[in-house]
């Protein structure tokens, strides 16, 4: 009884283990230097842009356009393109993601934990 209570237990220290190593994956993301409203609405190539503002509200949104005197934050909720007005005195930065960063950075990261959770357990 008692060996199965030890084996139990460090099974799910394993499995534990595991699982953070994959939130971990999912939460890495890593952003280009930030630049302005101006420089984002002008960028053509696909990704995410974080939105911080001066009281410091982040927003994700897919690209940054520009009509008339205006600036949108757009995005798509439920296969519909939602338009958010942003006001350019109120935006503190703007970073266009690095896809290729935050792979490379995922990466790092989820091999580095795989490797303590293996010093962990041998």
């Amino acid at each position: 009884m008692i060996i199965f209570n030890k084996l139990t237990r460090n099974n799910i220290l394993k499995i534990l283990g595991l699982f953070l190593v994959f939130v971990m994956l999912q939460g890495c993301k890593a952003y280009k230097s930030p630049t302005n409203l101006e420089q984002a609405a002008n960028v053509q190539e696909k990704g995410y842009v974080k939105v911080t503002m001066v009281n410091g509200d982040e927003y994700i949104y897919e690209t940054i356009e520009f009509s008339g005197d205006t600036y949108y934050g757009v995005k798509m909720v439920n296969a519909e393109k939602v338009k958010t007005i942003l006001v350019k005195e109120e935006v503190l930065k703007v970073e266009k993601r690095n896809k290729g960063g935050s792979g490379i950075l995922g990466i790092v990261i989820g091999l580095g934990s795989l490797f303590m959770v293996f010093l962990m357990f041998s």
